[in-house]
């Protein structure tokens, strides 16, 4: 159960950092807002249509490997912190910590590279 609480309380501190006030202008302006506006929003009116994609779809993917990072990296420190020096534990949750930032790692090396095979990438 602590296990349980512990992790919702670190989803709930993580997840509120994110959290942005809307305006109640912003809301009306954007009302019919779809697809195509959050395109030409994020890639400008004078660019091509596959690249902006690729770029909205990098975006919203390096979002999410680092919302995940933080969760696996938290995670993982509750569980290196109450292994209670069971030597099974910690060796698990070490293993475990190896892991993600390997994957963190791999991450960062793919989109090294998308940037350097895909002239005129920005990135973020």
């Amino acid at each position: 159960m602590k296990k349980i609480l512990s992790f919702i309380f670190a989803a709930i501190l993580t997840f509120s950092t994110f959290a942005t006030p809307a305006l109640a202008a912003e809301k009306d302006k954007d009302k019919d807002a779809g697809v195509e506006t959050a395109i030409l929003t994020t890639c400008g009116q004078d660019s091509d249509g596959v690249g902006c994609i690729l770029k909205l779809v990098v975006d919203i993917m390096s979002i999410g490997i680092g919302i995940l990072g933080v969760i696996g990296i938290t995670v993982v420190g509750v569980q290196y912190l109450t292994a209670g020096g069971d030597e099974g534990k910690t060796k698990k949750a070490k293993q475990r910590m190896f892991e993600i930032v390997i994957g963190l790692v791999a991450y960062v090396v793919i989109y090294a590279l998308l940037r350097w095979l895909l002239p005129g990438f920005q990135g973020v």
